[in-house]
């Protein structure tokens, strides 16, 4: 069996600042942490120190020289050893190597959210932090071998988006855009255009969207006094999607159900998985979120 080895280095903070890096307790810096991802077990280590300031790896720190209470570190490291029987053909070793490197890559999107969440100034839960070196070793036979993935995933090519127009444009400087527009586009962004995905903030953003949109079109609709009234009508029918089904039927006459049935169904779907987001943390796929945000536009395109 041949034993090999997938390193990586990875920035610790959004940004390699002092005062915009993270802090880490000293004792994280003396303790490799290992955890297991699917059939590998990943390694991930700070710079390791010594007790004594400057030290390699950490151009920051808190508390006095010599007993230090927090350590700013520039990075830190993840790794993977694994086995593969000599005499493989080369795209089933290549496919292997690329199933280590998406380990070593959640776990160390796992590490850095860790220090997110304590230290938001470093940068967004989720995102997949920055590599600054990623090489793979056959151990066994002292070999450099090629790696099949680029250092940093490249951002989704999106194509056949609408053109800036000078109504929109002067309508923006104006009046400013649409809030449930550019909580749409933000959902979209999360889901479409960006290498760090983010289903879960993505479905409760185009929900609150498709949801407040709706209910300020259909106003926009209603003359003052007009009965029944929107509130009532929401009080009748009680649930988001209704805003797009019955309540659009008395307000304009038309109703999402009755005109495109599946993307009625679509746009359930997507205030479902926003109601098991907030009351339930469960996220959902990002293929799943990303199918759902698409209903979100098309619903609100539909009512608009």
């Amino acid at each position: 069996m041949n034993e090999i080895r997938v390193d990586a280095v990875y920035q610790a903070s959004s940004e390699p600042t002092v005062g915009r890096m993270c802090d880490i307790e000293p004792a994280l810096a003396a303790k490799p942490l290992t955890t297991a991802v699917g059939a590998f077990d990943v390694v991930l280590a700070f710079p390791k120190f010594e007790g004594r300031l400057p030290a390699e790896g950490y151009p920051g720190w808190s508390g006095d020289d010599s007993t230090p209470v927090a350590l700013s570190p520039t990075y830190f490291t993840a790794h993977t050893v694994f086995a593969l029987p000599p005499g493989l053909d080369e795209h089933v070793v290549q496919a292997e190597l690329k199933a280590a490197i998406a380990a070593i890559r959640f776990a160390a999107a796992r590490l850095s959210d860790a220090l997110r969440v304590e230290q938001p100034s470093v940068g967004m839960v989720g995102h997949i932090p920055k590599v600054l070196s990623l090489t793979a070793t056959n151990i066994t036979q002292g070999l450099k071998l090629a790696v099949p993935e680029p250092l940093n995933p490249g951002y989704p090519m999106v194509r056949g988006l609408p053109a800036l127009t000078v109504d929109k444009a002067t309508s923006a400087l104006r009046d400013g855009v649409l809030p449930a527009r550019a909580l749409l586009s933000q959902a979209r962004y999360l889901t479409q255009s960006t290498n760090s995905p983010q289903p879960g903030t993505a479905i409760l953003l185009a929900a609150v969207a498709a949801e407040t949109y709706a209910k300020e079109s259909l106003k926009s609709c209603r003359p003052p006094g007009s009965t029944p009234s929107l509130r009532s009508l929401q009080e009748k029918h009680g649930t988001a999607v209704d805003l797009y089904g019955p309540i659009a039927k008395a307000v304009i006459g038309r109703s999402l159900e009755h005109d495109e049935s599946a993307l009625w169904s679509d746009l359930g779907a997507l205030f479902s998985a926003r109601n098991k987001m907030a009351h339930r943390l469960r996220t959902p796929t990002h293929p799943d979120a990303r199918r759902l945000v698409v209903a979100a536009m098309r619903a609100m395109d539909w009512l608009g």
